[in-house]
């Protein structure tokens, strides 16, 4: 059986290379968020459900950039976790984006395999997730960045949960996170802890650019992040819609953006 038969495919592009997206469950469910800015923003792509295992004969060198979203390791062999190292290693770029089955997440995912050495973080060896009742403020790293760019960082989103990540020699922070404490009483307080949280970080891996993402793009672990920017912004995709804050659709098109290019 054709195992790339069953990936989905969207295209509205004429980009000569493809990305390839895996995981966030579905298209009915989280993987509706980036999905939906994709297509969007233009990019020519095949998607992977977290259900479906990673195809045998899938042809890298038609992507440039490849998306791992909360997909499952058991879905993905040592070898074709090597064709992925060789993928980046001979110029394609990859993007980790976290959740309970990114990066070591809940069950040890990806920390023993080939992509430990190609991610620009070190990856806890136990379960590395971080839930927060009280949430966990997205900040940039930079004064510059071309992910930053045209978004109010005066007026920052918050998140609820990421994976805790430790930045490579070499690598860089673009996002950071502080967490913060609100106690309540007649005169509520907020307060924002000193220690800054590691939320978005590249590097390079030889000839690739590399990426990781320690919170998702979809709830829960994206909060209030979701609904960032008092501008509303409607996507309708593959016969449903989302609807989100400005600056979040700004946040994630200039993510994409930068790690395709």
């Amino acid at each position: 059986m054709n195992q790339t038969a069953q990936l989905r495919h969207f295209s509205q592009s004429q980009k000569e290379r493809r990305i390839l997206f895996c995981g966030d469950d579905d298209l009915d469910r989280a993987a509706v968020y980036l999905a939906a800015i994709l297509d969007e923003q233009n990019y020519a792509f095949d998607y992977i459900p977290s259900a479906l295992k990673f195809p045998d004969d899938l042809q890298l060198h038609r992507y440039r950039l490849v998306i791992l979203s909360d997909y499952p390791r058991i879905n993905i062999s040592d070898h074709q976790l090597t064709l992925i190292e060789q993928f980046v290693r001979y110029g394609g770029h990859i993007l980790m984006i976290g959740g309970w089955e990114s990066f070591t997440g809940l069950q040890n995912e990806y920390n023993g395999t080939i992509l430990r050495n190609v991610l620009p973080v070190e990856m806890l060896a136990s379960d590395d997730r971080v839930n927060l009742s009280q949430g966990c403020v997205v900040l940039p790293s930079a004064d510059q960045h071309p992910v930053i760019e045209n978004i109010d960082w005066n007026r920052p989103g918050i998140i609820g949960g990421y994976n805790r990540l430790i930045p490579k020699n070499g690598s860089a922070i673009i996002l950071k996170g502080k967490h913060l404490s609100i106690t309540a009483g007649n005169h509520p307080q907020v307060t924002v802890n000193k220690d800054e949280i590691p939320l978005l970080v590249e590097g390079s891996y030889h000839n690739g650019k590399t990426g990781a993402l320690a919170f998702d793009l979809a709830p829960h672990w994206i909060g209030g992040l979701v609904d960032w920017g008092d501008q509303r912004k409607r996507i309708d995709f593959n016969d449903t819609f989302i609807e989100v804050g400005y600056f979040y659709y700004r946040l994630v098109s200039n993510l994409i953006a930068y790690f395709y290019n």
